[in-house]
């Protein structure tokens, strides 16, 4: 008796591993455990269990094919619990209790009890069950989905209304109801009746673009003119930086003529200036000069002696005289006159004159001076 109340307890418990135990330990047949009303313990598990402690059992060997006072299997066992329950149970029974005892005994569905069903009634019964909670749990859901679909068309619409209701009243004019129009209305002038009219347009005007539409649509420009605003001057630090860097790279790469010293400078000067002076006589034909074309020793006349004389140190050298002389037949007044005539623009002719006599008389001076000396 109390092994039998122990194994109860661990098939209510869904206790497998420590029902093994228990029947090894105490060294029980598990096929000839008898419970009242002449079940077996696969009966009990078949009513009471858990799917693991049916396949538990059958694994220590029960057998299936046992038929209690009633003539039930535990396959008619376990389908009459499956009625009794509700859908989801009912599924899971037929699928983990039912299933498995119709594998271990399948001669089992044929087999009738004393009310006259045969387990093959049952199953029958049981997927019949079944099939129709399932049908209606669809529809349910279904009439669920349509009730929901409804609610929200009502409320779209709704909204719809609203939303038509209210440009309605921001776009035409609202009158009061309770006005009383049987009353005379006072005289209105024309200036007044136009200010009128002004007024209700003006207000028609604002409310027109104060409407959502417009402020969307304004707001939206104004983020494209945002937009592009960002870009360009995007676009303008971009080309700034490749400048910059350019520039830095032009430094890097650029190398000054560097100048040992203030004689090298003048006579580099003095150089080019020989040197376009020439060019200018060999191409003198066809054309206009004017006070910049004259390839001047220099700009300040009073650098003209350092410029034409840095590379000859020895006032008295021949080389010295004769280059002296020269520069002065160069530019005297009327041997320049003599040679450039013709060639000058009239509107430059005072301008060049002045220099040229102001670089003879410097020249004439310096001539003096180099004598006086001597």
């Amino acid at each position: 008796m109390g092994n039998t109340k122990k194994l109860k307890n661990l098939i209510k418990d869904d206790r497998p591993q420590k029902l093994k135990a228990f029947v090894t330990s105490h060294n029980i047949q598990i096929c000839s455990v008898q419970f009242s009303h002449g079940r077996n313990i696969l009966h009990y598990c078949s009513l009471k269990g858990s799917p693991e402690m049916l396949k538990s059992l059958l694994k220590l060997g029960c057998d299936a094919s046992l038929q209690d006072k009633d003539g039930n299997l535990p396959l008619h066992v376990a389908l009459q619990r499956g009625l009794k329950e509700d859908v989801r149970l009912a599924r899971e029974t037929l699928v983990e209790i039912v299933m498995p005892l119709i594998d271990a005994y399948p001669m089992g569905l044929d087999v009738e009890n004393k009310e006259g069903s045969t387990g093959q009634d049952l199953l029958r019964a049981l997927k019949r069950l079944i099939k129709s909670a399932t049908i209606t749990s669809k529809k349910e859901a279904e009439f669920e989905a349509e009730k929901r679909r409804q609610e929200e068309d009502e409320l779209w619409r709704q909204k719809l209304s609203d939303e038509v209701t209210f440009e309605y009243e921001e776009q035409l004019p609202r009158y009061d109801s309770r006005e009383d129009y049987t009353h005379e209305r006072t005289t209105e002038t024309f200036d007044e009746w136009s200010e009128r009219i002004r007024k209700d347009f003006s207000s028609k005007q604002r409310n027109s673009h104060n409407h959502r539409f417009w402020r969307d649509k304004k707001h939206k420009v104004d983020n494209e003119a945002d937009e592009a605003t960002r870009k360009k001057r995007s676009r303008q630090e971009d080309d700034d930086e490749k400048l910059r860097k350019a520039r830095e790279e032009m430094k890097k790469n650029f190398k000054p003529v560097q100048l040992e010293n203030r004689t090298d400078r003048l006579l580099l000067r003095k150089q080019r200036y020989e040197s376009k002076f020439l060019h200018l006589l060999g191409h003198l034909a066809g054309r206009t000069l004017t006070f910049g074309c004259i390839p001047w020793p220099c700009l300040d006349v009073s650098t003209l002696i350092d410029v034409l004389f840095c590379d000859l140190s020895d006032k008295e050298s021949p080389a010295y005289r004769k280059y002296l002389r020269s520069q002065q037949v160069r530019w005297h007044p009327d041997k320049f006159t003599q040679k450039f005539r013709d060639y000058l623009h009239p509107d430059h002719i005072p301008k060049i004159m002045a220099r040229v006599k102001a670089i003879s008389q410097i020249l004439n001076q310096h001539s003096s001076e180099r004598l006086g000396n001597q």
